[in-house]
């Protein structure tokens, strides 16, 4: 009979906590993705969502949750022998907000780490990615708008264990989307 891999059962629970609070109206789904990469023998798993009633909004923050598996990962669970340390999968939110000619990056990038850090307790690691659209024959600088994507990683792998996690991750994510949001707008 068929089993299941770590990573299914997880992306499972995941993907119906997330509609669960999509449901509750909280927030609204926008993507989703499983993908099984030929190239590495990976599997990926991501799910999209922003605030509820932010669809018209230009300015809405989103979030990204990434659940992921590699091949050695899947080839010890299903031949049973231990080729890595520890079988499981990784798990990483993104978001992304969009900012408009900040005076002080710095001292913006350090009030939204601030943020996410008194909701995560410092538990991931944070990385902020700023990038900016410079269109052909248009070129200004600074640009007016930038885009912030903004990496929790939590640099250890799950597995089944941990499914009675995934909801109070799920609402830590919708907590941080809050303040990025009221942040987003306040600046």
């Amino acid at each position: 009979m068929f089993h299941p891999l770590v990573f299914d059962n997880i992306r499972v629970v995941l993907e119906g906590a997330v509609y669960d609070r999509d449901f509750d109206g909280a927030i609204t789904i926008t993507n989703r993705s499983d993908v099984m990469d030929m190239a590495t023998f990976q599997r990926l798993f991501q799910i999209d969502f922003q605030l509820a009633g932010q669809a018209d909004n230009e300015r809405a923050v989103r979030a990204q949750i990434q659940l992921r598996t590699s091949l050695s990962d899947i080839a010890a669970e299903q031949l049973e022998t231990p080729l890595v340390e520890h079988i499981g999968c990784t798990i990483c939110i993104h978001f992304v907000m969009q900012l408009e000619q900040p005076d002080d990056m710095p001292g913006e990038a350090k009030e939204i780490t601030a943020i996410l850090n008194d909701i995560w307790g410092q538990r991931p690691y944070i990385t902020q990615t700023l990038s900016a659209k410079l269109p052909e024959h248009r070129m200004e600088w600074p640009p007016q708008n930038w885009e912030n994507r903004v990496t929790l990683d939590f640099h250890r792998k799950i597995d089944e264990g941990n499914i009675d996690d995934l909801r109070l991750l799920i609402e830590h994510t919708i907590q941080s989307l809050v303040g990025l949001q009221n942040y987003v707008d306040q600046t």
